[in-house]
């Protein structure tokens, strides 16, 4: 009778206890954010159509690039809080604080230069700076705070300060989607949009400031600078292809295609972000969970498997989606005037679930001490962007077919190499 009384309480608690956890609570802070980015696309391709939208796509294409690139940082702080311990905490502050010191000082000063290098040019030359140079130096004014919370979000992952984590994604969210509406509505144009974008990281930065010391100029840490430099370089390769591989057709339709065929690509292309962001936190919690059960000495692949089955359960609703009404769901998300798109949905789609698979099966590898990930993704991407461009395509839809394919191979060669490193562990004498 105590059990049956008892037991929906219990039920409760478990429930609760599930949901609390630390992958499923950036899970789902990480879809809200997503769904806000979602938000701000269905709304923007419509206000602008497809040719403006294209041109804001490949802006913030740019941005998430750099930033992109910025996340082989924040891996590699996350990597080095994860694994630090007792003593060693103070030093691994000072070291974190001088880089984001540096970080933040010298992006500025790169900034500034520039801008002042255009604005010279702009007074010397007999016309007008182009309006996309400065859309972009706009946006590189925020880049140095983009840097800072790179190295911000890789301590508070490293240390799984979930409620931080959240606050600071919801709050860059809601920034850049009130910010753009605001500044479209009074009429700013572009302009005001990508003025809200930059602004938005900033506001994302203030929640996690406090995170670092002032750097002591008495502190010994100049090897541990030189060991989170050493860290991020497997981070930063695999940020950079990877960042080729999720918008290097953005790029190559831009560069061949008509404006209409970029614009759509663009379309095609916010699906893939939107299903690779709805994941992208589960690599950052990934890589301090794996190193702590490996340090513990518990099962590696009991710590993984949350976020792999977060990551087939969006997979798998996306692509029905796909698969049952691909001209609908187009239609929802940016608007009838993409429906010439519609053809090329369920490629996108497949491109964009066997890409985030790839990038959390390689940042796994990488927590368990095996490059060999990164080599394959290197030479599958490589491979990849060179046959787009030597095919000389026609159309949109022919380079997302391609991506595709390129990608679901990649993840083939991958799930060897997982298989071979977990064999690896599982019976260390085999070669």
């Amino acid at each position: 009778m105590s059990d049956l009384s008892t037991s929906p309480a219990s039920g409760v608690r478990s429930t609760f206890a599930l949901v609390a956890t630390p992958t499923v609570v950036i899970f789902l802070s990480s879809n809200f954010v997503n769904v806000g980015n979602l938000a701000f696309n269905m709304i923007f391709s419509r206000l602008m159509g497809p040719e403006l939208f294209g041109t804001l796509t490949l802006l913030l294409t740019i941005k998430l690039a750099l930033l992109g690139i910025m996340g082989a940082v924040q891996m590699a702080v996350s990597q080095m809080v994860a694994s630090c311990k007792g003593d060693e905490r103070q030093g691994v502050e000072q070291a974190l604080s001088r880089i984001n010191r540096f970080l933040f000082l010298g992006l500025f000063i790169l900034g500034i230069s520039l801008t002042t290098s255009l604005a010279l040019g702009e007074a010397v030359g007999a016309q007008p700076l182009p309006v996309e140079t400065v859309h972009l130096a706009m946006l590189l004014a925020a880049v140095p705070f983009g840097a800072s919370l790179s190295v911000l979000r890789g301590i508070a992952f490293g240390d799984m300060r979930t409620g931080r984590l959240v606050l600071s994604a919801n709050v860059e969210m809601g920034a850049r989607l009130l910010g753009a509406l605001f500044a479209w509505f009074l009429g700013f144009g572009l302009d005001g949009v990508i003025f809200s974008v930059g602004l938005s990281l900033l506001a994302g930065w203030i929640v996690l400031a406090d995170f670092l010391p002032c750097a002591s100029q008495a502190a010994r840490v100049e090897r541990r600078v030189n060991r989170v430099a050493i860290v991020s370089v497997p981070f930063l390769l695999l940020q950079v292809i990877q960042v080729v591989a999720l918008d290097g057709e953005v790029f190559l339709a831009t560069a061949l295609l008509s404006e209409a065929d970029a614009g759509f690509t663009a379309a095609l292309s916010l699906f893939q972000r939107i299903q690779f962001f709805a994941c992208f936190a589960l690599a950052s919690v990934l890589l301090p969970r794996v190193i702590a059960a490996a340090q513990a000495g518990e099962n590696v692949m009991s710590a993984v498997m949350p976020a792999f089955v977060l990551f087939a359960a969006v997979s798998l609703a996306v692509m029905t989606s796909a698969l049952v009404a691909p001209d609908a769901l187009l239609a929802i998300l940016v608007g009838n005037a993409y429906l010439p798109a519609g053809g090329s949905v369920l490629p996108a789609v497949l491109a964009a679930a066997a890409f985030t698979f790839n990038y959390l099966i390689v940042t796994l590898l990488i927590a368990l001490k095996d490059k060999l990930g990164i080599l394959v993704i290197v030479l599958g991407v490589g491979t990849q962007i060179g046959a787009m461009t030597l095919s000389d395509p026609d159309t949109f839809h022919e380079l997302v077919a391609m991506k595709a394919f390129y990608q679901i191979a990649i993840a083939a060669l991958l799930c060897l190499c997982l298989t071979r490193q977990l064999r690896k562990q599982t019976h260390p004498s085999t070669p």
